[in-house]
């Protein structure tokens, strides 16, 4: 066991919410440790719909959380603005939907009053006419429909910055690094123990200790015999390997729940389900019923969808706060900073849970808050207007970077949504043509190496969260192998292991393609299989 380290804070959970109680923290002084057991962004943050968004079905039920939803939103916008781009919802009205077109733009013109908050534009009414024309894949009967502005970003990226804004304000963050226990006064929680990715433990002392593990926040209270009570719910999302619209679409499942389909970069998401779950939030199955609730629903708005290749699942629990009787779908995304030397006579161990991604910062500011009360801190929140590392300043010209460094435009315009305004110093870490790793999502080579030196990336899975490695339409059949060997050149990987690596890679990716493999899929990949077992 490794000496014991001091902080004034120890933070579990490397999620959006954790990582920005972490940033919050550190840039107001604090002596911070951040530990996630997988990797930032992996668990209910890396499985959402991939979008800041103001909420408008909670207008009906709670437009407290659709306000502070949106007035956060515009804040993440500002702070983010390399990695937020603008989505366009097509919402259409078809014959026998439970709100016609004149309800339906009622209710847009309620939402406009808070589309100024995130920065986004008022909605628009359109004819049919309009509509088919805008996304020729709609339904050909539908009555009309209406547009909605949202904010679309990579959630793992948004994690990750976070995580690299507080590292460079003086803390500390280790992945892989689980919490077996924490470290008790009597009924004062003083610190964590941890296992490290090489299964060393260690031991951190801490003034305050907080928990912001999601789905798992349950647990890691019980370890001080606290109460932290959550009614989780598991959410599917359908991967296709393109953008299959410029246009984002809302449809109705059969039992009345939205769901939705999002372009997002080179792949487009289709969700999501909404069903309490009362397993482990680390053993998530999706069956094809989950599969075959999301496509009902879009074969009445969207038909179309049926015709294009999905190429995996995602799926989460979110951490949504207990009620009892409300059906999932309308319970409240409120969240809750719990202090459980109020709540359960435990001092020292502060719970945030609940929420939405869209929210994350304000969840973290009012942690922390509580928290610089109890350090007598007085420094202020800053998250709000601070930007994120890579949107200091105004991106470079991506045509200029990319002759500079022999890759395509396009290469590099993708580079800079993940890196902003330090995509150049990434680039310069291979000088040259620096080759793309994988075409088709693209990836350079000079990213990873980017990755393994500066970002904490420990394995192949860790890249595919933080660069986009398999993301892409070939879904890692192009890449992973010199992937592989990029990686493992930076981590002192042997042949071996660099194989090994690569093999596992490939073998967990299963678990997100099988659901969504019909007779053909199921051909290719024996065929894919076929021509790798000589690699092995």
């Amino acid at each position: 066991m490794s000496a014991p380290s001091a902080h004034d804070v120890v933070v579990i959970g490397g999620g959006v919410t954790g990582a920005g109680v972490a940033r919050d923290l550190a840039r107001r002084g604090a002596s911070v440790l951040l530990l996630e057991k997988e990797d930032y962004g992996g668990g209910t943050s890396g499985s959402s719909s991939c979008m800041i968004h103001g909420g408008p079905r909670y207008l009906q039920f709670d437009w407290k959380t659709t306000k502070l939803s949106c007035e956060d939103a515009g804040k993440i916008v500002r702070i983010a603005r390399h990695m937020v781009h603008r989505v366009v919802f097509l919402i259409p009205v078809l014959p026998g939907d439970r709100n016609n077109l004149e309800r339906m733009e009622t209710a847009m013109e309620v939402y406009d009053r808070f589309q100024p908050l995130k920065l986004s534009h008022p909605h628009v009414r359109l004819n049919p006419e309009q509509a088919l024309e805008l996304e020729p894949g709609l339904a050909p009967n539908l009555l009309g429909a209406v547009t909605m502005e949202e904010w679309g970003v990579d959630p793992h990226r948004l994690a990750w910055a976070n995580v690299q804004d507080a590292i460079e304000h003086g803390a500390q963050a280790l992945n892989h690094t689980r919490v077996t226990g924490l470290l008790r006064d009597g009924a004062r929680v003083v610190g964590v123990r941890y296992r490290g990715p090489d299964a060393a433990t260690g031991e951190a002392q801490a003034k305050v200790v907080v928990n912001a593990t999601g789905p798992w926040s349950e647990g890691v209270a019980r370890l001080a015999d606290a109460v932290v009570k959550l009614r989780p719910a598991k959410g599917v999302h359908i991967v296709y390997d393109r953008r299959l619209s410029n246009f984002a679409v809302s449809g109705e499942a059969v039992d009345g729940r939205d769901i939705l389909m999002v372009p997002h970069g080179n792949f487009t998401l289709a969700g999501t389900t909404d069903d309490d779950f009362y397993g482990d939030p680390d053993d998530l199955d999706v069956l094809p019923d989950e599969v075959d609730y999301i496509l009902e629903g879009f074969d009445r708005v969207f038909p179309a969808l049926r015709q294009h290749r999905a190429v995996r699942v995602t799926a989460g629990v979110r951490p949504t706060l207990f009620q009892w009787r409300p059906n999932e779908d309308d319970l409240s995304r409120r969240y809750e900073i719990i202090d459980h030397r109020k709540r359960d006579g435990v001092s020292g161990l502060v719970t945030v849970t609940g929420g939405k991604l869209s929210m994350y910062r304000l969840m973290a500011e009012d942690a922390t808050d509580l928290i610089a009360r109890e350090l007598r801190i007085d420094e202020r929140c800053t998250t709000g207007t601070a930007p994120l590392p890579g949107s200091e300043a105004d991106l470079e010209p991506a045509a200029a970077l990319a002759r500079a460094h022999g890759l395509t435009a396009l290469a590099v315009a993708r580079l800079q949504t993940r890196h902003g305004c330090r995509a150049a110093a990434v680039l310069d870490v291979k000088r040259g043509t620096s080759g793309l790793v994988c075409r088709c999502e693209p990836l350079s080579e000079a990213e990873l190496i980017w990755a393994a030196r500066q970002e904490q990336v420990l394995t192949l899975a860790d890249a595919f969260r933080r660069v986009g490695l398999a993301a892409g339409p070939c879904a890692g059949a192009a890449c992973v192998e010199r992937a592989a060997q990029v990686i493992g050149r930076e981590l002192d990987w042997s042949p071996s292991q660099q194989r090994e690596a690569a093999c596992d890679f490939i073998k967990s990716l299963w678990v997100g393609r099988a659901p969504v493999l019909n007779r053909r899929g199921w051909a290719q990949e024996e065929l894919s299989y076929g021509a790798r077992r000589g690699y092995r």
